[in-house]
């Protein structure tokens, strides 16, 4: 059952702590690992990405190791668009965001817990 309820507190709506943090996703590497900023030390439940990426394609990535690329092992994040990343607690998983070459992505990045 301790599995089980964990995996159902996933379920609920946020209650401990909120936090949008700005994030500048760089064209080349090193590309942009992100750090969570809760602070409160309870499990983050949910991550939201929106691109704020106002010039050029305004086009941003995502992906799970530090050679990601926009035509490699990445998730594309269109200009003025929100993704929920798949992701609860990331303790174990990294998340890199670039940008389309020439550009840097201007995020923001919701995280519950």
């Amino acid at each position: 059952m301790g599995e089980i309820n964990r995996l159902l507190r996933f379920l609920v709506p946020a209650d401990k702590e909120a936090k949008i943090t700005a994030v500048t996703a760089d064209p080349v590497g090193p590309h942009t690992k992100f750090t969570s900023q809760l602070t409160s030390g309870h499990t983050r439940k949910y991550v939201r990405v929106f691109n704020n990426s106002a010039s050029g394609s305004g086009d941003a990535y995502w992906g799970y190791g530090a050679n990601i690329s926009p035509s490699g092992e990445s998730m594309a994040l269109p200009k003025a668009e929100t993704r929920v990343l798949p992701i609860a607690d990331t303790s174990n998983i990294d998340i890199y965001f670039c940008s389309a070459s020439g550009e840097h992505g201007d995020l923001r990045i919701e995280e519950l817990a």
